[in-house]
């Protein structure tokens, strides 16, 4: 992850001018999402003739009415960027980080740069991958959305058989291995027995040690939920899935960043079933910290043919580009 230490305290350092604050809340009907129309909210801020933007990722439209109040109040005026930043630290997660992304889109497109020209890299195409929820079938699930390259991040049922682990393990494809804080050591030694290069992520810690194996494929990410959450994990990981939205924001996901350069941890970029503008955010963000990471930002699906790897824009506007239409 070359180049990005320090960009926190940069990006702190920008002047900002809000004027102006507006939220746009809808749904979007995906066949990806179970749960129906996906809620979602674009808010908008406004100041010396340019905008920034960023998304709202709550899971329900109370949560976005919730936010629609909160952005309300938000400070207005000139500012640093790092100080009008830390005058949201009584929001929730998500509030917050909607509001950073936005404030960070907005002093970049002010300043007439991008993320890219600012820290001074140029965006590398990104490995990512295709995860999927627990299902009674994997395998089928697993074939079914396999095309060319792609790699899958899949949310593993500890009571799948030695069979279904041996199927999923002959495709060649599973670079993630998600137990959502389940299962036992015995669970967590056997998937990582059938894929040993595929990352274990939060399997649930027991009264057994993993094996010193394991522990070189281990992987944080509800946990999680700031840098410090990060250094209070024990064992200590060996990659860690950084996420924004939990984090609280971008500010702190580039914290974590910066923590695992310096430390040699391996990180990707995942996300919380971003739609608009917070996707993009999320990758070109990735184009620039780990773009060779399983970063969980795949296209959604029915946005056309998929790549091996992504290809982020030098030239995007701000933190990553515009809101879709």
């Amino acid at each position: 992850m070359p180049g990005i230490d320090g960009l926190r305290a940069a990006l702190e350092a920008l002047p900002l001018r809000i004027d102006n604050v507006l939220v746009h809340s809808s749904h979007v009907a995906l066949s990806s999402y179970a749960d129906g129309p996906r809620p979602t909210s674009t808010v908008t801020l406004q100041g010396d003739g340019a905008s920034g933007y960023g998304e709202h990722v709550g899971w329900t439209d109370a949560s976005h009415a919730a936010f629609r109040d909160s952005a309300a109040a938000v400070p207005r005026g000139s500012w640093l960027l790092g100080a009008w930043a830390a005058r949201l630290a009584s929001l929730p997660p998500y509030d917050r980080a909607a509001l950073e992304a936005a404030a960070i889109d907005l002093a970049l497109r002010q300043h007439g740069t991008n993320l890219p020209r600012f820290v001074a890299l140029v965006p590398r195409p990104v490995r990512y991958v295709v995860s999927f929820a627990r299902v009674a079938d994997p395998v089928a699930e697993a074939e079914r959305l396999v095309r060319g390259d792609l790699e899958l991040k899949i949310d593993a049922d500890p009571a799948w058989s030695d069979e279904t682990w041996r199927r999923l393990a002959a495709l060649d494809r599973v670079a993630v291995i998600d137990f959502k804080q389940e299962g036992d050591v015995a669970d967590h030694e056997r998937a990582h027995g059938c894929m040993r290069d595929a990352w274990i992520e939060d399997p649930r810690p027991g009264s057994v040690a993993w094996s010193p194996a394991l522990l070189r494929r281990l992987s944080a990410d509800a946990p999680v939920t700031s840098v410090a959450a990060l250094e209070a994990l024990a064992p200590a990981p060996a990659a860690v899935n950084v996420k924004p939205a939990r984090m609280g924001g971008v500010l702190e996901a580039i914290t974590c960043l910066e923590l695992c350069q310096r430390r040699g941890l391996a990180a990707y970029v995942g996300g919380m079933f971003e739609v608009g503008v917070g996707r993009q955010q999320s990758l070109a963000l990735a184009a620039l910290a780990c773009p060779d990471g399983p970063n969980d930002i795949a296209p959604l699906l029915g946005e056309g043919p998929r790549t091996a790897r992504l290809i982020v824009d030098a030239n995007a506007p701000g933190l990553g580009g515009d809101p879709l239409p």
